[in-house]
């Protein structure tokens, strides 16, 4: 089974300003997991977590628990 991209994470860094590399150095997360994230919806609770709270947004506005 084939992940999809987490549309709503790429938004909101778009929407932001936010780039990869931004986001990696925020969360202290690798640019390679983040990049897994956006592109495939491959994510663990620590890493929905950490990200959720650099942008400062709820984790259900991000992430599709139904993949999780």
């Amino acid at each position: 089974m084939k992940n999809k991209p987490n549309l709503e994470l790429k938004t909101i860094l778009f929407k932001r300003g936010i780039t990869q590399r931004q986001l990696s150095f925020g969360t202290g997360i690798d640019e390679g997991l983040i990049s897994k994230t956006i592109r495939y919806g491959m994510t663990t609770a620590q890493i929905r977590e950490r990200i959720a709270d650099f942008l400062n947004v709820n984790q259900s506005e991000l992430f599709n628990y139904r993949n999780y």
